[in-house]
């Protein structure tokens, strides 16, 4: 049984509910005062068709959370008849979407990377890539790991750089592991989640030798996440990309490409999310672009 927090700030005054603090003091006064359980509240609201987990309830009720999918705009606007508060006054204390971390432009990378400007640093190539991107037990990011052969092209070259954008800046990325290689150093941007760290290899590759290297992105649990996509700028000669499932499992689940980041997205084929509880799909001769995989659940 979830554990009723109180607001000293609202008391049962529910009628400084909608004007005053955040969203998740207001929500929490609101369900306070109506001396309802997280549980309770949860199945009034899976009566009217909407799936909320206690969890998310939590966070939300803590501002650890904040609701933006329409799914879970249509989850406020029911909480608002449900506490009987006046139309919108949750929604009003949300204040406008803030910019979702994944689509960022390019430009908001430049600064992050340029920390990592070494003119003696030789050039590589990535000859391929293999992503296995994890979606929690409550459907939440939890991060990717992943694993890539580099090719020496020029000069000399000790390292790789490598990108990850969360989600939402909320619930920032963790390089947590590295394999075949030594973590370098490691930059954030606090604004829009993007983390860019350096993974120094084993040893210095010249035109020709080559190179693997893994490593592990971890994310603390966030908001239900419905996609995941990996960019690539040159052309690579082979793609994997596998999402598994820790819970339950998406209803229906398609791959999807875009030449660019705000390119328009075109459906590339439908696939299969097996026992195992992941999908997967494979492309040889990638050009650059975006290769993705979307779910809904």
């Amino acid at each position: 049984m979830a554990r009723s927090i109180r607001s000293p700030e609202f008391g049962r005054d529910l009628s400084r509910v909608p004007r005053t603090g955040t969203f998740g003091q207001a929500l929490d006064a609101a369900i306070t005062a109506r001396g309802l359980t997280l549980d309770r509240v949860r199945y009034h609201l899976a009566e009217k068709g909407i799936d909320v987990s206690v969890a998310t309830l939590s966070y939300w009720r803590r501002d650890r959370r904040r609701p933006e999918r329409e799914e879970s705009l249509r989850a406020v606007r029911a909480l608002e008849a449900l506490l009987g508060l006046p139309a919108t006054s949750l929604l009003t204390l949300l204040g406008p979407p803030r910019p979702r971390g994944r689509w960022l432009r390019r430009e908001t990378e430049l600064p992050l990377m340029a920390e990592f400007d070494d003119p003696d640093e030789g050039d590589y190539t990535m000859v391929s890539a293999h992503d296995v991107f994890t979606v929690g037990a409550d459907g939440d990011e939890r991060g990717v790991r992943s694993r890539l052969v580099l090719r020496g092209e020029r000069g000399r070259v000790t390292r790789c750089l490598v990108k990850y954008q969360a989600d939402t800046p909320d619930y920032p990325p963790a390089l947590t592991t590295v394999r075949f290689c030594r973590r370098g150093e490691v930059r954030r941007d606090d604004a829009t989640g993007l983390m860019v760290a350096e993974l120094l290899l084993d040893k210095p590759l010249r035109a020709g030798d080559h190179a693997v290297v893994e490593y592990e992105m971890a994310s603390e649990p966030g908001p239900r996440v419905e996609f995941y996509y990996r960019q690539f700028l040159t052309p690579v000669a082979e793609y994997s990309q596998q999402v598994q499932f820790e819970g339950a499992l998406p209803s229906r689940c398609h791959g999807f490409r875009r030449t660019s980041l705000h390119g328009p997205e075109q459906v590339a084929e439908a696939l299969t999310v097996g026992p195992s509880g992941a999908s997967c799909q494979v492309g040889f001769n990638v050009s650059p672009g975006i290769i993705g995989t979307r779910w809904t659940w």
